[in-house]
């Protein structure tokens, strides 16, 4: 179902751009009538006609454009959003007697400020810092990620002694309204809490 309501979205653009060109062609036909039969270069009523269909195309094409290109996903509306969660143990490493579950380093790129390096079961994962971020304290929601709907933590720092990753996954739902904007099915954001008992067990690249 996810490709048809995609599909949906493009039936859309195409007769947009299909009435665009079927919008010129008819104000030019009705122009050029207007110019010689009717001898006139000027008329209230194709006034009133172009400035109709032109609001009417420019309507359905800034909201197809904003459903498309500027819809904000909202992680709080169910009808739009479908969130999954993940939990995996952090596995340590040691370097020179030194334990860390976690690697911090500072990122090359102006848009994203470090990267993490983490480690799990059968796995090494690097994440952005704009996707991303540890937690040390006592609460596991840490100020850059509350903005973020979490379930109840308190169970993981129990059950994984504080050392673990949380990561939110929000997809779109598979709607004709996300459709519309070709979005239906994909991934919209996703956010990792790297859980880690102290900062001690953090080590921070140059």
């Amino acid at each position: 179902m996810q490709w048809k309501w995609n599909f949906l979205g493009l039936i859309v653009w195409i007769m947009i751009v299909v009435a665009i060109i079927l919008t010129v062609i008819n104000i030019r036909h009705r122009h050029l009538k207007m110019i010689i039969v009717q001898k006139k270069h000027h008329s209230a009523v194709n006034a009133v006609i172009d400035v109709f269909e032109v609001g009417l195309i420019l309507i359905i094409s800034c909201l197809m454009f904003y459903l498309t290109f500027l819809n904000k996903v909202d992680l709080k509306n169910p009808q739009q959003i479908r969130l999954t969660y993940e939990v995996h143990p952090l596995v340590m490493q040691t370097q020179k007697a030194q334990g860390f579950y976690v690697q911090a380093k500072q990122a090359p790129s102006k848009n994203t400020m470090q990267y993490y390096t983490y480690w799990v079961k059968g796995a090494k994962v690097s994440v952005p810092g704009n996707n991303a971020s540890i937690s040390d304290g006592r609460q596991p929601i840490g100020l850059n990620a509350k903005n973020y709907p979490w379930p109840d933590t308190a169970k993981y720092d129990q059950h994984y002694q504080s050392a673990y990753v949380l990561t939110m996954v929000a997809h779109y739902r598979n709607t004709w309204r996300n459709g519309l904007g070709f979005h239906a099915g994909a991934i919209a954001t996703d956010y990792s809490i790297i859980r880690v008992p102290s900062s001690t067990f953090v080590q921070i690249l140059k």
